[in-house]
């Protein structure tokens, strides 16, 4: 199974209402960049994303690219990706997500999961058992495992998409 961790694009500064940050235009083209780079190399079977806009839009451009292409991804949303929630319980909670949408058997399934820092290097670095790395905005990092457990992925690609000057 493939795992693809994407972080959301360029998002309004930050705010009081953290959680309803839009992505900005420049944002967008990020996200639809990236979207243009994973929907060409990989067959997305499900689509999980943060509740949050920022997120949640990138993830839907995600979504409408795998469309336009004659893929059909499930999506969900998953409220244990935001920006602080605790990794362990993340992946817990991708791991029951993805076996309740894809059932049990993950072999050549691939699941695009759009988040946030820190959570999302933090998430990537307990699949890889490796210290956290920052990932850029709405960069992408494929991971190869057979069950989406702490140590047993190992990066597959990368996609990092034009970044604000």
């Amino acid at each position: 199974m493939k795992v693809i961790f994407v972080r959301h694009g360029k998002a309004a500064p930050y705010c009081e209402d953290d959680a309803g940050r839009d992505l900005t235009e420049f944002g967008r083209l990020q996200a639809q960049q990236t979207a243009e780079y994973l929907t060409e190399h990989y067959q997305l079977d499900l689509i999980i994303a943060s509740p949050y806009n920022r997120a949640d839009q990138t993830a839907k451009i995600l979504l409408s690219q795998a469309l336009a292409l004659g893929q059909n991804p499930s999506f969900l949303s998953l409220s244990s990706i935001t920006p602080d929630d605790d990794p362990v319980i993340a992946i817990d909670d991708l791991e029951y997500a993805v076996r309740t949408k894809l059932g049990e058997d993950l072999t050549g399934k691939c699941v695009a999961v759009v988040c946030h820092m820190p959570i999302v290097a933090s998430i990537v670095a307990k699949l890889e058992n490796l210290s956290p790395a920052s990932f850029e905005l709405a960069e992408a990092r494929v991971l190869q495992m057979s069950v989406l457990a702490q140590g047993l992925a190992t990066i597959q690609d990368t996609f990092i998409p034009d970044q604000p000057q």
